[in-house]
């Protein structure tokens, strides 16, 4: 029985049911973007394959010719849907859903019409006969010039959609390759099948439906081989999207003449204006404020709007294309106003404590002294104690101001001998405190650091030792490693209470977790600020290592 069906009929049937396999694959993927015009497209691909081997058998010339017009109809609708596959595929959903493209779908309906009323307008072919040969009962007629538009119009949606699917190869590069290729190659075996049926080449039969049987293998690769829906360039294409659009960093693209070619919504805010409005105008004419110069950043950038100014710091970035040619800037508004502020109201706050803070801690320091030297007993003891409370707060207030006057560039570095200032800090800390200080730091060893900064670590280190620990042995120690020098301070004491560490390492004070003074808040700030690891160690005592980098290869051997 099979051997008298037509070999081309066999063949579209085989299509039909391929095509029925890879839909049934789709179901658990019928959300992802453009997989329900894939299934539309393969739904297509069934529909035609199905009916047009049905034709084949089929000798009765109304019915054949039936048969026929439903064929056109799937040809029209193919190109469409593949389209509609292809945008929802690389992440161009806007214009999917656009006026435009379902405008568009006016061509295959109006197609569709055409074909399944020809027998009585004649607009698509004409002198259309029905005969039986080996491939089957084909129809042979004389395509008028609409209906070769109509081929034309459906070739021209697959090579648009084959290029929109091309293009994600070259935007994106491997990551959706495999499947963007084989999904881009399966139009070409039906697309030149269809021609050569349009053009009269080859035999009477149209044998486009063979040719599905390749498109289907090249989708199903890209289906099942490679994972087609699983990842796609919608994703990367929204994330490209979002990185601009959503964000509330005001973003600008400008030409090398620093015209406006995009902006993001935040930019509009900031601006004062519609995006519509600034497109192609000179970036500089719509701000209010500091003049824009394109391709030049500005730590201090000024934008009014409203009768409201708000400082940014600007930065840009080259744009080029392939070739390394320049076409414009990205250009970065990052809002520093709130930062600006903060940094004037803590300039207040410490002009106040360097002087008032500090002029009348002085003056309740000399009292509670003379009171201390005059009374007796308790009351002496009450104005010690005020006087000791005193010396703290003022000890503090000079490490706060140490700090604030302190560099906070990474890259404010410079050689310092190494030797020198912790010699310099251990002499002057030997005379306040009682306790031992034994230096192991080589005599000629140099390293690239701030000194102040330095300074603050070694000197809080020694003292918080020599504070907390009675009678402490302390050691400050320096051992070259390669390119960084690992400078420790030791002290044989209890150790650093766990709650202290714990501040240190959220980063934070609370009302019921706080540090005892300021002398590890400002060993970790300055680390912070030179870049420097800082480590503890308090199984035997506490050892504090912080890691500076070596100016010149040194001897790490010699103790004081």
């Amino acid at each position: 029985m099979m051997a008298d069906v037509p070999w081309v009929a066999l063949g579209s049937f085989a299509s039909g049911v391929g095509s029925l396999y890879l839909l049934a694959q789709l179901r658990e993927h019928w959300a992802k973007p453009g997989a329900k015009w894939f299934v539309a497209t393969i739904g297509t691909i069934t529909v035609w394959s199905t009916v047009y081997g049905t034709a084949l058998l089929v000798s009765e010339p109304s019915r054949r010719l039936a048969l026929e017009a439903v064929t056109w109809a799937c040809l029209s609708w193919l190109g469409y849907v593949f389209v509609g596959f292809a945008l929802g595929y690389t992440g161009r959903q806007a214009t999917l859903e656009s006026a435009l493209f379902r405008g568009l779908a006016l061509v295959p309906a109006a197609v569709t019409v055409l074909a399944l009323s020809n027998g009585r307008a004649g607009l698509l072919w004409t002198e259309a006969t029905v005969s039986r040969t080996t491939a089957g009962t084909v129809v042979n007629y004389t395509i008028q010039p609409l209906g070769y538009l109509a081929i034309f119009a459906a070739m021209l949606f697959v090579v648009f959609g084959t290029m929109l699917v091309f293009d994600t190869v070259l935007s994106y590069g491997p990551l959706y390759r495999r499947e963007a290729i084989a999904v881009g190659l399966s139009p070409i075996p039906p697309g030149l099948a269809v021609l050569a049926w349009a053009l009269d080449i080859g035999p009477a039969v149209n044998l486009t439906t063979l040719a599905f049987l390749p498109h289907l293998a090249l989708d199903a690769y890209a289906f099942l081989g490679s994972d087609m829906f699983e990842f796609h360039p919608a994703t990367r294409r929204a994330g490209e999207r979002a990185a601009i659009d959503d964000i509330a960093t005001p973003v600008a693209i400008v030409d090398v003449a620093g015209r406006v070619v995009n902006c993001n919504p935040a930019a509009e805010v900031m601006l004062g204006v519609a995006k519509r409005s600034v497109l192609t105008e000179p970036l500089d004419e719509h701000v209010e404020g500091d003049r824009f110069v394109p391709g030049e950043d500005d730590d201090r950038f000024g934008v009014a709007n409203g009768g409201r100014r708000r400082e940014y710091k600007l930065q840009q970035t080259e744009l080029t294309d392939g070739g390394g040619s320049q076409l414009g800037y990205t250009v970065v508004f990052q809002d520093i106003t709130d930062e600006i502020r903060r940094e004037r109201r803590l300039e207040v706050l410490n002009r106040f404590l360097r002087h008032n803070v500090r002029n009348e801690s002085v003056v309740i320091q000399a009292r509670a002294e003379l009171l201390a030297e005059t009374l007796d007993g308790d009351e002496a003891d009450h104005a010690a104690t005020i006087e000791r409370a005193v010396d703290r707060l003022v000890a503090s207030g000079d490490k706060a101001r140490t700090l604030s006057a302190a560099s906070t560039d990474e890259t404010d570095l410079e050689p310092v001998a190494l030797r020198e200032l912790v010699a310099d800090i251990v002499d002057r800390l030997a005379d306040e405190y009682e306790g031992s200080i034994t230096v192991e730091v080589p005599a000629d060893l140099t390293v690239e650091s701030q000194p102040v900064l330095l300074g603050v670590i070694v000197e809080n280190l020694v003292e918080n030792a020599l504070q907390h620990v009675p009678e402490a042995n302390v050691t400050v120690r320096a051992v070259v490693d390669g390119d960084e020098v690992a400078l420790s301070v030791t002290d044989d004491g209890p150790g650093i209470p766990d709650h202290e560490l714990g501040v240190l390492e959220r980063g934070e004070e609370t009302a019921l977790s706080h540090g005892s003074g300021m002398g590890l808040w400002l060993v970790s700030w300055a680390a912070t600020t030179l870049g420097a690891d800082l480590g503890f160690e308090t199984s035997d005592g506490t050892t504090v290592t912080v890691g500076v980098p070596v100016v010149a290869a040194q001897d790490a051997t010699g103790a004081v």
